[in-house]
């Protein structure tokens, strides 16, 4: 009877392993790259606008406005458009450069409209890196760990027929995104810039709504009208206060650890030192309302691979020391040394496949197929006096 009993337990244990694995596999983390991000072709976006509304868009580099333009989209034989869009830029420091990133919203006159199941498109200029492909390098490495980001192609991008450069078209993330992955996006969703360190402020949630330079450290961008921040004060308040066994109970209630392990891994392996861990700067939080547990999700890749701006060598820190002041979440995880275990373990895996001929191939891939655009790319050129050798030599540095 004893040993039935215990059979009995052992299948119902494997049963209940392979629920839970099948409910994590069931759970969609890369998308396919589809019509807009695949990278197997160049594309061509072509933005019709105004010579007035260009004007006054350059002439305030920092404002918000939407203009109007007409959006076609060409690859290969195949071209769509033009539809009706709005244009502005994005970003923060980029907007200073001479090549600027562009925001494209697709959903500006009507709130219903997409384009292949994306409201918005994010077109990044990339200017710090003269590879072009740092960020599209992020972005693959942590498709290979799995972590929820954003899917990248490299675009040709014309304005008025005017070739404007070679841009990294990425994924923005948004209700759309965080649904495709998780596949609830009712959660609050919060873009967090810096100084979103998750440090302890107190308990009353209104104190993390604090701003920065006119925008809050962390920005809800769900459930504004509710504008509830309970659920990221809990995590920062129990984050801060627990330690030792007590502390890995409450983490694995309130976070996704084994995801914001492989994240992390990904940004010391890339020395990308403008993330949470090196800069308390670029990365959102989901607050996924079937687990109840926030997912990290990453955001902004290109000061990465030796881009610094810090006078720090990312490259010889350690990887269990790689903040230079309090970044709570990462310190409390590496504490546990089952979680330091784990990290040390992805740590590897990504050793082992930067090394690897397959990402070397994509590399130069990806280099070859916008080289030509990048030599005639007179915007590339303009911020940090780039020329195609800095282009040609960068992929022996990334």
């Amino acid at each position: 009877m004893k040993k039935s009993t215990r059979l009995s337990r052992l299948f119902h244990l494997i049963l209940l392993l392979l629920l839970f694995y099948s409910t994590g596999r069931a759970q969609v983390i890369h998308p396919e790259a589809g019509f807009l991000f695949d990278d197997a072709q160049l594309p061509r976006i072509d933005l019709s606008i105004s010579q007035s509304n260009l004007q006054t868009l350059y002439a305030d580099p920092e404002s918000n406005m939407e203009y109007f333009a007409m959006f076609t989209f060409t690859r290969g034989d195949s071209t769509e458009g033009p539809l009706d869009v709005a244009v502005r830029f994005r970003g923060d420091t980029i907007r200073n450069k001479q090549k600027k990133s562009f925001r494209i919203s697709f959903n500006a006159y009507d709130s219903d409209n997409t384009y292949h199941g994306i409201e918005k498109m994010d077109l990044n200029a990339e200017v710090n890196d003269p590879s072009l492909v740092r960020s599209k390098l992020g972005w693959e490495l942590f498709r290979y760990l799995g972590v929820p980001g954003s899917r990248s192609n490299h675009v040709l991008l014309y304005i008025n027929n005017n070739f404007y450069g070679v841009y990294l078209n990425t994924e923005h993330i948004d209700e759309r995104f965080v649904k495709s992955r998780f596949d609830n996006n009712d959660g609050n969703l919060y873009r967090n810039l810096w100084p979103a360190d998750l440090v302890y402020l107190g308990a009353d949630p209104d104190v993390y709504k604090y701003e920065y330079d006119g925008r809050r450290a962390y920005a809800l961008r769900t459930n504004e009208d509710w504008d509830d921040y309970e659920d990221l004060a809990t995590l920062i308040t129990r984050l801060n206060q627990y330690s030792g066994a007590q502390l890995k109970a409450e983490l694995e209630q309130l976070i996704n650890v084994q995801s914001y392990l492989k994240a992390v891994a990904v940004d010391v392996m890339s020395g990308n030192w403008d993330g949470y861990a090196g800069n308390k700067n670029n990365y959102y939080l989901y607050r996924d309302q079937v687990s109840g547990r926030f997912e990290y999700i990453p955001y902004n890749r290109e000061n990465s691979f030796g881009i610094d701006f810090r006078d720090v060598d990312w490259s010889t820190r350690s990887i269990y020391a790689w903040n230079l002041d309090l970044r709570p979440l990462y310190e409390k995880i590496l504490e546990v040394d089952e979680y330091r275990a784990q990290y040390s373990m992805y740590i590897r895996q990504l050793a082992a496949y930067t090394a690897s001929s397959e990402l070397g191939d994509e590399l130069t891939r990806w280099s070859q197929q916008i080289r030509d655009a990048v030599a005639m790319d007179t915007f590339y050129t303009k911020d940090w006096g780039f020329t195609i050798g800095d282009f040609d030599a960068s992929l022996n540095i990334v």
